[in-house]
């Protein structure tokens, strides 16, 4: 049986990497349970059995959440709490777990500032004194607004120039400082990860994101409504592309000086909202575009795409474009048209791409 999933699996094993430096690997993940954790875990397990790497992946999960993720071990706990168990010695902590959406984290501010500030200081006291790789999965969105490539800069350099932060950006860059004080202070192999627009199955259809907004209104309406002026610049990066940078960073990065910080994106895919939107609808095949609605100025960024030449340096390339990123994204999310949410709420399609990995995982 092959699979979307598989097929992303098989693309990103593909890549010319050491996946040798994996073998017998014990790795902790935070987030796991997250849109691009979930995904990034489910490919380490997948890789694991492929190449029989006799890698030990612990995933965190809180008490209410399902163990999704067959052929790891989890941990049951809260991230404000002393959560690695004793006397384990884990070689790669990943900490990718944080509210992202705008509605989870202005319901819960104290949520972003346990995950990034607090548990990021738990993890790197842990990854100083067992010498331990420590990624922490920041954001571009710690970035200042500006209208060029946006190329990567040391945390304490943008905590100078830094304004208008929402909760979440200013936790992410505090995050990224405490990083950057651990390896200039004790020598931490620190490697900070900022995921630009990440685009992909398992991405909730009603957050509050453009592309899955649009995703969600052609699938189940046939039309896609922008309703700001349509002129804002963003790039796509399918999620099999970031979770192969992840691996570059991980197994070709090294934590010094610069190289601290890795853009992850795809700029060869950037173009305007309302570009976006008659592509989306184009490839649809039948769908139409209603707008922009507004003739304004733009509110907020108007060009967030990364420049990745420092990560392109390692030997990464993005290997889907963005008429394949929408037609894969389309592909799963159509699947779910049929479910019973008729407003194609998150929720439906969660549950249907986890038991597609739990398939994959337990069958392939």
């Amino acid at each position: 049986m092959w699979t979307a999933v598989e097929r992303d699996f098989e693309e990103i094993a593909s890549q010319t990497l050491p996946w040798g430096a994996l073998c017998g690997k014990r790795i902790l993940c935070t987030g796991a349970t997250g849109f691009i954790g979930r995904y990034f875990a489910s490919f380490l397990c997948w890789l694991n059995r492929r190449l029989g790497l006799g890698m030990d992946l612990w995933l965190l999960r809180r008490p209410e959440t399902p163990e999704t993720i067959p052929g790891a071990t989890w941990i049951t706990g809260q991230i404000t709490d002393a959560f690695i168990p004793l006397g384990q010695h884990f070689h790669i902590i990943i900490h990718m777990a944080s509210p992202a959406r705008a509605r989870a984290y202005s319901a819960d501010p104290a949520g972003v500032v346990n995950a990034n500030i607090l548990a990021t200081r738990y993890l790197l006291e842990y990854a100083k004194q067992n010498q331990s790789v420590f990624l922490f999965f920041s954001s571009g969105e710690v970035n200042p607004d500006q209208n060029s490539f946006i190329p990567e800069a040391l945390p304490s350099l943008l905590a100078g120039a830094a304004s208008g932060l929402t909760i979440y950006s200013a936790c992410k860059l505090a995050g990224e400082l405490l990083c950057e004080a651990y390896h200039n202070s004790y020598g931490t192999d620190c490697r900070i990860i900022r995921p630009f627009n990440v685009r992909g199955p398992g991405e909730p259809l009603d957050s509050d994101r453009t592309f899955p907004n649009f995703i969600r209104e052609i699938v189940h309406t046939g039309e896609i409504t922008v309703r700001g002026n349509g002129l804002p610049v963003r790039d796509s990066c399918y999620l099999s592309d970031l979770v192969s940078g992840v691996l570059y960073v991980l197994l070709k990065g090294q934590g010094t000086g610069y190289s601290l910080v890795h853009h992850i994106g795809n700029e060869e895919s950037a173009c305007t909202i309302l570009e976006a939107a008659r592509k989306m609808a184009k490839i649809y095949g039948h769908g139409t575009v209603n707008g922009p609605l507004s003739k304004s100025g733009t509110a907020g960024r108007d060009f967030f795409v990364p420049d990745t030449t420092r990560l392109r340096s390692l030997g990464w390339r993005p290997r889907v474009d963005l008429d394949e990123c929408i037609r894969r994204c389309l592909e799963g999310y159509s699947q779910e048209k049929s479910k019973k949410d008729p407003r194609g709420g998150g929720g439906g399609y969660n549950s249907g791409f986890s038991g597609k990995l739990r398939y994959l995982l337990c069958h392939h």
